[in-house]
Order: structure tokens, then sequence, then C-alpha cells
């Protein structure tokens, strides 16, 4: 358990610190906003699928 302790209260105080440079933090938002909207499209283009189908289905 201690050791535990010991790991937890290295991981915290290495939290706290800065290990990015603003340049490269706004170009890792940047990707992972690139990476949301691509899965809100692949969601929509699914959803649209679907609705096609149920088109089919119903026609």
């Amino acid at each position: 358990m201690s050791s535990h302790a010991l790991t937890w209260t290295l991981l915290h105080r290495r939290s706290s610190r800065a290990f990015f440079l603003a340049r490269s933090t706004q170009h890792v938002r940047s990707l992972t906003l690139a990476r949301e909207l691509a899965r809100a499209l692949v969601a929509l283009g699914g959803l649209a699928a679907w609705a096609g189908v149920c088109l089919l289905l119903a026609g």
C-alpha cells in the first residue's frame, strides 16, 4: 500500500507541471477537434444509411 501512495504522490506532482508548449498543445487540440468532426460525420453517414434501409423496407 505504501508503494501505491508513493506512486500516487509522484503522479500528482508530475501532473502539476506543464510538459507541452502552447504551440504543441494547440496542435493536439486541433487534432482532437478534427477527429471528433470525423466521428460526427461517420455517425451522420451511418444514420443516413439506416434511414435509407428503413425507407427501402417500408416502400
